[in-house]
């Protein structure tokens, strides 16, 4: 394993745990054991698929206080579909916030395709999501470029 290569995944609410760790890995919460737990808990990219609980229960306008991105936040890939019920202003406004932070990132949004698909192939166009993540991750360096 390459240690500069290690990334995280979410969907839905792993979503938001993803984004927690990425936003969040400087802050340990147990004191150190051996050596491997000095090593940093950065992920070199995060990628949210559905992302749920970024934004403020009352009212979608808002992220969550704890939703904190920094210049420090890895490069982020955000996929969602507007009919989910998972409100698409999770992803919008983490997006802005990421430029704001000057965080590269991308996002794709479809009109439909609804929650849960994750890898599963459907007739809508966001299930093809995990190509442009690959192409993505080629651009970082995550994965080799194609030939």
């Amino acid at each position: 394993i390459d240690p500069q290569r290690i990334g995280m995944i979410g969907f839905s609410a792993g979503g938001h745990l993803a984004l927690a760790t990425a936003t969040s890995f400087e802050k340990r919460t147990y004191r150190p054991r051996d050596a491997i737990d000095e090593a940093s808990c950065r992920p070199d990219f995060a990628v949210l698929v559905y992302p749920g609980g970024l934004t403020q229960r009352e009212t979608a306008d808002k992220l969550g206080p704890e939703v904190t991105p920094s210049a420090k936040t890895p490069p982020t890939f955000l996929v969602q579909a507007e009919d989910d019920p998972v409100r698409v202003e999770n992803s919008l406004l983490y997006f802005q916030a990421l430029k704001t932070a000057k965080v590269p990132a991308e996002m794709h949004l479809y009109a439909k395709g609804g929650h849960g698909y994750g890898l599963r192939a459907t007739e809508n166009p966001v299930t093809r999501w995990p190509a442009l993540v690959e192409a993505w991750m080629r651009g970082l360096g995550v994965l080799p470029a194609a030939h």
